[in-house]
């Protein structure tokens, strides 16, 4: 798995908890995500590359010594933008579906990163670009 790869695997999984969760008060960590540790050096960039495209917000950054991904991060939330990008029509292997579908499928493992790559990383920086900064 390469550095995009890894890096959409990451914002999936962050986007799903931020599904997951609605707007209420929790904190994440790297260990929610699930993933090995080859994956740390994505967790808190990739939290920062979602809050400044806009599709969530962060209460705050509680970062720990100790390593690239010590700490939390304290209620994120998806901004209306990032429910209106999450609803968009994508289609993937012929098949139209929303993003937020796909987003579940890449979080849960169902789906070949390959195939949807471009869909989480691509289609989001184009989306919101699409939709106005």
């Amino acid at each position: 798995m390469d550095a995009m790869e890894k890096t959409n695997l990451v914002i999936a999984k962050i986007l799903q908890l931020a599904m997951d969760h609605g707007v209420s008060h929790w904190s994440l960590t790297f260990e929610d995500l699930e993933l090995s540790e080859d994956f740390r050096t994505f967790f808190f960039p990739c939290v920062e590359w979602l809050e400044a495209e806009g599709l969530i917000r962060v209460g705050s950054y509680q970062r720990t010594l100790g390593g690239l991904a010590n700490g939390s991060i304290e209620n994120i939330i998806l901004t209306s933008r990032g429910m209106a990008v999450l609803g968009s029509q994508i289609e993937i292997a012929g098949t139209v579906q929303p993003l937020s579908n796909a987003v579940d499928e890449v979080s849960r493992g169902k789906v070949d990163y390959h195939r949807i790559g471009d869909a989480i990383g691509g289609l989001l920086g184009g989306l919101t670009k699409s939709l106005g900064a």
